[in-house]
């Protein structure tokens, strides 16, 4: 009876007035329950977002989140924006200045998040990349690759010919070219015969 509780506040009554706060949110957001956004004006989401339950975002006004559309988070998964000053004279509890992190995390369309992944400033996950569970992410990953682990590393192209990386950038209508991927990869040391 709980579940069920929790599960028609989170649809009717939390994901509404969520969706009001946020910076942009796009068609079909859903955000599993038992989730929380923390300073959701610093959020961005676009078209086919789903999270599974148990979900943990939260950023202030230095550390923008944008995510793109069809993006999908497994269960409880986090993304924390900002950091602190290590360098400040006294404990960095004292430290009330922000203004020193600026940046952005940003997760572009189509990628896939696997459960109990953590996102941290400096992430940025390209188009239609994949991110296994459990992951920590804190760097910049390529489009169209798998990653994971702790830190996050590339472990393997998402396609093994580049015909099937053409074919989906075509039926998704990707903001990418065959031969940007192709020299992106390149730089990552993943080649296509």
């Amino acid at each position: 009876m709980k579940f069920l509780t929790q599960k028609t506040l989170n649809r009717f009554i939390y994901r509404p007035l969520l969706k009001r706060k946020l910076n942009k949110v796009g068609r079909n957001f859903k955000l599993g329950y038992f989730s929380e956004i923390n300073n959701p004006q610093f959020f961005s989401f676009g078209d086919y977002f789903y999270s599974g339950p148990f979900a943990s975002f939260s950023t202030n006004k230095n550390n923008l989140i944008e995510i793109g559309d069809c993006v999908i988070f497994g269960p409880k998964c986090s993304i924390y924006g900002g950091n602190h000053d290590f360098s400040f004279e006294g404990f960095i509890f004292h430290n009330v200045n922000i203004e020193h992190m600026k940046g952005i995390i940003k997760i572009e369309n189509g990628v896939w998040v696997g459960a109990n992944t953590t996102m941290l400033s400096g992430t940025e996950i390209g188009e239609g990349s994949v991110i296994g569970a459990m992951s920590l992410v804190n760097k910049k990953i390529p489009p169209f690759v798998v990653a994971g682990g702790v830190p996050v590393k590339i472990i393997k192209p998402r396609f093994s010919t580049a015909d099937q990386i053409s074919n989906t950038l075509k039926v998704t209508n990707s903001k990418y070219t065959l031969k940007e991927i192709l020299e992106i990869h390149k730089k990552h040391g993943i080649e296509y015969s």
